[in-house]
Parts: structure tokens; sequence; C-alpha cells
């Protein structure tokens, strides 16, 4: 299965608030009865401060290539009129995202919290992927639900960071190790029941919002 991953904003002189409840209430369905999602996921943050985004979305799915087809036609001009709506479409920064699972458990905690490190790399030398993936595997050690997407950047503007690790509720972040710098997020996690996506019938998504 393909993941991908988005960040979002909303448009000039709205708020994040307004952002957030918009796509939830009809961006959100206008999505899945369009794409055929495996999974989708949004995470909407919570008093990011300066990181200039209001949510980070994933998407999982059989097959990027034939949503990013579906972008180029009807489907497409759908989507990005209904992004105008609520989201500013110049700031939408996708990406490819390899992720692992690193231990088993809930995504987020009973009230759907979740933390998102943001890594980037400093001025250290390093191999940032690795060393990030080093860092999450031993953050997995004694956390369930820990898992790790290593972001490749689709266009300009790029996806924030170079990778995510995300971990269950909102615990102060750990302290990074040399050769990485890191943003802690807060996030709500939503998920769209899979009795209510289109995956049954195959097919992929790129970053469809």
């Amino acid at each position: 299965m393909n993941k991908s991953i988005c960040a979002l904003v909303h448009r000039p002189g709205s708020t994040r608030e307004a952002f957030q409840r918009y796509y939830e209430e009809n961006h959100v369905p206008l999505a899945i009865g369009l794409f055929p999602f495996s999974a989708y996921v949004r995470n909407h943050l919570v008093d990011p401060g300066e990181f200039g985004w209001d949510t980070i979305s994933e998407f999982w799915a059989d097959d990027i290539a034939r949503a990013a087809a579906l972008m180029d036609g009807p489907v497409g001009d759908t989507m990005r009129a209904d992004e105008a709506r609520f989201m500013d479409q110049s700031r939408i920064a996708p990406g490819s995202a390899d992720e692992t699972i690193l231990s088993q458990g809930a995504r987020a905690d009973a009230e759907g919290r979740r933390t998102a490190l943001l890594v980037a790399a400093d001025d250290a030398q390093g191999d940032v992927t690795s060393i990030a993936r080093a860092w999450a595997a031993s953050l997995a050690a004694d956390r369930a639900g820990v898992s790790l997407d290593i972001v490749t950047a689709w266009q300009t503007p790029a996806f924030p960071a170079a990778a995510v690790i995300w971990l269950p509720g909102w615990d102060e972040p750990p302290a990074a190790p040399a050769g990485l710098s890191v943003r802690g997020l807060r996030a709500r996690r939503i998920e769209t029941p899979t009795s209510a996506l289109l995956s049954q019938a195959g097919g992929g998504t790129a970053c469809a919002n």
C-alpha cells in the first residue's frame, strides 16, 4: 500500500478553526466520494505557532498514479473549486511517505490526541534519514503506536519536513539527537471509517486533500 502526506492551510482572511471545520464537514465527504482511498486521516493541528499550516493529512492507497490521473480531469476541477472556498491553494505542500510502523498500538490516545515530530537537518553532519530512523526506533522501544514517515516532496512549496515521527498523546517531545532539527506539533487525529471509503473498488490517491 502506498502513502502520501500533505500540509494544508486556510485561505487568507479566514482562520484555522474555520478551515478545520469546513474540511471535516464539507471537503472530506466530497473527497471520499471521488477517490478510492484505502485509509484517510486528518491531523488537525492545535496551537501550531509559526509553523504555517493548519492540518497534516495522510492518505493510503494501492495505486497513486490512478488518483493523480483523476486530478487531471473533472474530479480535479471539482476538488480545486472546493479547495478555493477554504484553503490557500498556493501553499499546498504534498509528498510521498515511506511509512514504517515501529510499535503496534493506537495511533492516538483515547481523545484523539497525537504528536507529530517534524524532522529536518541541522548544520551537523550525518544522514538525516538514518538518524531519524534510529531515533524513532528508540522512541518505539517503550511506547506503543509509534510510526515514522520518510517524506519525499513533490513540488514547491515542499512538505515542511524530511521525516515525521508520530507519537500518541501530547507528551513533551523528547530531546532530539545531534544532527536533527525537530519541531513538535500537537494534533487531533480524525480517521474516516473504512466502511465510508471507496477502497473496495481498488485504486489510489495522490495528495487529494
